[in-house]
């Protein structure tokens, strides 16, 4: 299998290339610092070169920055095998809930043989492992699930945030900082961080039911992940925080309380 990562602004060198003969399993990945989650769309075409160029002029389709198509480099992929990797990739994809996917629901699995369906599946991992390398880990859960009699356990090394209406856990990931499941968040913005893109990307989240109202503060219904601790202090805390202000956060034993005060 292989990978070819095409810019939006670079189809015109990538319509010169052998590869937009391959039939192929893609992906569109793009979306902005204010919205509340990167934006991906899958999709699975047997011309390559005509299906990117629609969705350059598609205008529901104006997020995309990148598109990646996974690809045979034997030319053995069929319709019944894009088929299904689309349909692998959708349900996958929202499993893991990392980005908003701009298609609808996977539906229900297409047919392929067992044999046909032990070779996609390690297809499958194969697509996933080189995504992640081009930087679009779209089916790596945010925090991988542990129960104990059946109930979610907080993962090792969490660390805690504290201020007013404020309550909120999280944990380093190898990409930023993921605030978890049930965390609280002050519920307005100060006067000072109004209108700002923090601001704006609550609203997103708001929006989008990442963030819910509860009582006098908004609660994370699911892992969120933040590029950095400081723009995740700024969401759970609804002001301006400095990032050096947060550096003990990481420099501490985990799970110690450190209150941030207004």
């Amino acid at each position: 299998m292989l990978a070819l990562a095409v810019p939006r602004n670079g189809l015109e060198r990538f319509a010169q290339r052998p590869e937009v003969g391959h039939i192929a399993t893609y992906f569109l990945f793009g979306g902005s610092d204010e919205e509340a989650k990167p934006v991906a769309y899958i999709g699975q075409t047997e011309d390559l070169k005509k299906r990117f160029y629609q969705h350059d002029k598609d205008e529901k389709k104006e997020f995309w920055t990148v598109a990646v198509a996974l690809i045979s480099r034997t030319h053995t992929f069929t319709q019944a095998h894009i088929r299904w990797l689309e349909w692998k990739s959708i349900a996958e994809a929202q499993e893991a809930n990392r980005y908003r996917l701009e298609n609808g629901n996977a539906g229900s699995e297409p047919f392929v043989t067992e044999p046909i369906r032990a070779d996609l599946e390690e297809i499958f991992e194969t697509g996933s492992l080189l995504l992640e390398a081009l930087g679009f880990p779209i089916f790596r859960p945010l925090v991988s699930s542990r129960s104990e009699g059946g109930n979610r356990t907080d993962p090792p090394d969490v660390w805690t945030l504290t201020g007013p209406q404020a309550s909120a856990k999280g944990i380093f990931s190898p990409t930023g900082f993921v605030v978890l499941k049930g965390s609280k968040c002050r519920a307005t913005m100060t006067p000072s961080a109004k209108g700002s893109p923090f601001d704006k990307r609550r609203e997103s989240m708001t929006a989008e039911g990442v963030l819910v109202r509860e009582v006098d503060s908004l609660v994370f219904t699911e892992d969120y992940e933040f590029k950095s601790p400081s723009g995740s202090a700024a969401i759970v805390l609804g002001r301006h925080a400095n990032g050096s202000t947060l550096t003990p956060l990481a420099a501490t034993a985990a799970q110690k309380q450190i209150p941030i005060s207004n």
